[in-house]
């Protein structure tokens, strides 16, 4: 069990008078560090009230009132039952000072107490500040609680998330809302031993703070949450937090993909099967189809485009990474393309360059129509399929170029279209340039 840190003051420290602290560590009774003609020539300055503090993993920044007439301040720290000096600021117009070198997830108390100077040079100490708690922040290393699975039951009415402990206070978790581009908390772990939570989609569970419902915008938009990991101060006034992982990736229940794909699925499962090959080729056909622009006649021509190495390589770390053990050949195709859509951006400056279709798309998730749909093509061709990838210009799109991955089955022509989000679709019996104006086979 990973537990805060915590540092405790003895009885006596806690209520003990202080005035000045000679050149060693400890804060003297005020009796032997003012002497009488000092303290008639100069009054003593007033308490100090320590107002606020902000932190993080390794420091705390006190902030003060600042005392009328002080010529300067002094910090002191608890430590081992005894408060030590740990700074002395020389101007008495500064109110913070920032403590370095601390220990991440751990409570510290301080004291602060200001002091002027007489006619003689006579250094006066007013009284000092009442114990003021505070703590650091958990470490800052996001991989020391990085979300380590999410899985969700049949039904996908609760998900669990599990993570990396580490110590702190607590975890705030987060799912991100894709329509709405932001993150919003949906539960509060007060718990820093327990590393995973069941959260429900339509009501609250034990730590949760909404039902996922409220934020989670569609089941096919998939469960990304974040985690971000918090200290509360002994006083319980104030909470610091790490940086949050945000998972960069979405979790799917393959069960609720096939309902939100409905007929597209159900085609595919059926349909599939009768479209592998034996002795499956490492390649796949790319047709290039063009528009005679004085007879608008389309015809096309073909060529051999193999899979390549870096694509295969990419491949069987994805499948490693999102596959399930029972899956059928037909919902891994279906993920993927979902995948591609929710996961990847549009490669306005042309710059993927993963060395094939499906690493740039699982790798640098980064591309166009050509690769979103060569993605699948060369999927097909390493799962044992013959599918074909075609580049088309077409009056009903105004002559610029698309690109496509369509299937053969008998005499129809099933079509997938990956995109990024807002645009995909996954087999359907469609055939924009007819097979009779491709080139031939």
């Amino acid at each position: 069990m990973q537990m805060k840190k915590r540092v405790i003051s003895l009885a006596a420290a806690a209520v003990m008078t202080f005035a000045a602290a000679p050149a060693g560590e400890l804060i003297a009774p005020v009796s032997e560090a003012i002497t009488a003609s000092a303290a008639e020539a100069v009054a003593a300055p007033v308490q100090v009230t320590v107002k606020d503090y902000t932190g993080d993993a390794s420091s705390i920044t006190l902030t003060w009132g600042k005392v009328k007439g002080a010529a300067g301040y002094r910090i002191y720290r608890l430590i081992d039952g005894k408060y030590k000096k740990v700074a002395t600021v020389k101007k008495g117009s500064t109110t913070s000072y920032k403590v370095t070198g601390l220990a991440a997830a751990t409570e510290y108390k301080f004291k602060v107490r200001a002091y002027v100077k007489g006619a003689d040079g006579t250094t006066v100490w007013g009284k000092s500040s009442k114990a003021y708690n505070t703590t650091t922040a958990p470490a800052g290393s996001k991989t020391a609680y990085k979300i380590t699975k999410v899985s969700s039951d049949a039904e996908d009415t609760q998900v669990t998330l599990k993570w990396k402990t580490t110590s702190c206070d607590g975890y705030m978790i987060y799912l991100y809302n894709s329509m709405e581009d932001k993150w919003v908390k949906v539960a509060n772990v007060k718990d820093s031993a327990k590393g995973s939570i069941t959260m429900k989609r339509f009501e609250k569970a034990t730590y949760q703070t909404k039902p996922l419902c409220q934020v989670y915008a569609g089941w096919e938009e998939g469960y990304r949450f974040g985690i971000r990991p918090y200290c509360k101060d002994a006083s319980g006034t104030k909470t610091l937090y790490a940086k949050t992982y945000k998972a960069s990736e979405a979790y799917y229940n393959i069960d609720t993909l096939a309902i939100c794909f409905g007929g597209e699925y159900e085609l595919l499962e059926k349909q599939l099967p009768l479209a592998k090959v034996d002795n499956a080729p490492d390649y796949y056909y790319t047709y290039y189809t063009s528009k005679d622009e004085k007879t608008g006649a389309i015809s096309s021509t073909k060529t051999k485009t193999y899979v390549s190495e870096a694509s295969r390589a990419a491949y069987e770390k994805f499948a490693k990474a999102h596959f399930g053990k029972n899956w059928t050949d037909a919902q891994k195709i279906m993920y993927t393309l979902n995948w591609i859509n929710k996961n990847n951006r549009y490669d306005y400056k042309y710059v993927a360059n993963a060395g094939g279709y499906f690493a740039n798309v699982t790798v640098q998730k980064l591309g166009q129509c050509n690769s979103y749909n060569g993605a699948i093509a060369e999927m097909l061709t390493i799962m044992g399929y013959k599918g074909h990838y075609l580049q088309f210009m077409d009056p009903s799109v105004r002559d610029w170029q698309h690109f496509r991955t369509e299937m053969k089955i008998g005499k129809k022509t099933y079509s997938f279209e990956a995109g990024e989000t807002g645009w995909r679709w996954l087999f359907q019996k469609y055939d924009e340039v007819p097979l009779s104006k491709k080139a031939s086979k």
